[in-house]
């Protein structure tokens, strides 16, 4: 992308950032499902790897925010399914033609949508952790949105543990993601420092989203996150056929 030619597209790529922010911050999790396919609108550049490192940042806010109440025994299930998940991920982007990227990465978020909307609730055991943590692997280093497995898990657990266990589960997925995706060839330097220049939108985000989580329950963030995430799934899709 040629920086002095994209200012509007910038802009128009922070204030997605501040509104996906916003959420994550707020509810725990919505960020990937939000920014993931509005970003693509904006260009293909920014995903998944540009919003992957950005969304780092955010958990690392988020993990500092409240990590006394990180469950422990929740994260050491998932970790290494997440890695596993993760491996898969990447080779099957490698598989996949470039020219058909565009369709695969929008029929996967709405696949998300309709797994966090259909999905019933699971019980926390370690079966449903070790399958839920390999899906969020899968799913983001493919699209950037590891959340929607363990929406189905978490949907129904306390904000004040949901937020910094997944703060902690969504920072392992997005390092090794990107680790994955730049072994892949899909991430580098020049992508790294793309998904900087969404650091304003993300500051401003985090600020509101602070100031917001007693008014923005989860029921408003999961509407709002499911909502957008339709929508621009189907246009992406609409213009990459």
């Amino acid at each position: 992308m040629d920086l002095t030619q994209s200012i509007p597209s910038l802009v128009i790529a922070n204030c997605v950032v501040v509104l996906a922010a916003v959420v994550q911050t707020s509810t725990g999790m919505g960020f990937g499902m939000i920014a993931a396919p509005m970003l693509a609108l904006v260009s293909f550049e920014y995903v998944p790897g540009p919003m992957l490192f950005i969304n780092l940042f955010l958990s690392l806010l988020m993990l500092g925010d409240g990590r006394a109440h990180v469950v422990r025994a929740e994260v050491k299930v998932l970790l290494p399914m997440i890695l596993a998940g993760t491996m898969l991920g990447a080779a099957i982007l490698l598989l996949v033609p470039a020219d058909t990227l565009g369709i695969l990465f929008s029929v996967l978020v709405l696949v998300t949508v309709a797994i966090t909307i259909f999905a019933r609730a699971l019980a926390l055991t370690p079966r449903n952790l070790g399958i839920c943590g390999a899906a969020a692997g899968l799913m983001g280093t493919t699209t950037g949105i590891p959340g929607a497995p363990l929406v189905v898990l978490y949907q129904h657990e306390p904000l004040s543990k949901t937020r910094p266990t997944m703060a902690v589960v969504f920072t392992f997925s997005y390092v090794v993601s990107l680790i994955a995706l730049a072994v892949a060839g899909m991430f580098s330097v020049g992508l790294a420092l793309l998904g900087l220049l969404l650091l304003p939108g993300l500051a401003v985000g985090f600020w509101i989203g602070k100031r917001v989580r007693g008014y923005l329950s989860a029921r408003i963030g999961r509407i709002l996150m499911l909502s957008i995430a339709s929508a621009g799934a189907v246009l992406l899709l609409m213009r990459s056929i």
